[in-house]
């Protein structure tokens, strides 16, 4: 009988309980993403391959968000992905479709970032996403930086 009370009282200390306060509202508990800024994964900004992204960060915005897609992404190939022009100690971090962490780069001070990976369109599938990945440029320090950010895709043989 105890266990079956406590096992009520916690289960009504669930209910009801955010498990997203950042980004769900509070009405419905659905993802809320703001539509003003690129500070968290869900309001990623889409960047292209032929456009660099000029953008800073600074001790109110300390991280900044970008998604890209390859097209097509039925080809394998390197990807290149550069931070450089940066005045300040900034990072990156890669994610994949599913937001799992692959890679980063954290060189410490000024010095460019680069991560390079494969892409593998046999991974392909038309149930999700595969061309799809997501970046998250953060300042180490908190502090003022200004950066470029780019990707670069070689094309190779179709899957």
């Amino acid at each position: 009988m105890k266990r079956l009370l406590v096992s009520a009282c916690a289960l009504g200390l669930l209910v009801g309980c955010d498990t997203y306060p950042d980004i769900a509202d509070y009405d419905g508990n659905n993802p809320q993403p703001s539509s003003t800024s690129n500070d968290t994964l869900f309001d990623a900004d889409e960047m292209f391959e032929s456009t660099p992204v000029i953008d800073t960060l600074d001790t109110n915005d300390v991280q900044d968000h970008f998604k890209f897609e390859l097209s097509p992404a039925s080809y394998n190939g390197p990807v290149t992905i550069t931070l450089t022009g940066v005045s300040g100690d900034a990072d990156i971090e890669l994610f994949d479709f599913n937001l799992n962490l692959i890679s980063w780069s954290r060189t410490q001070g000024t010095s460019d970032e680069s991560i390079s990976f494969w892409h593998d369109a046999a991974y392909n599938d038309d149930s999700y996403d595969v061309g799809l990945y997501f970046l998250r440029v953060y300042s180490a320090d908190k502090q003022f930086a200004d950066y470029t950010l780019s990707y670069d895709f070689k094309k190779g043989n179709a899957e």
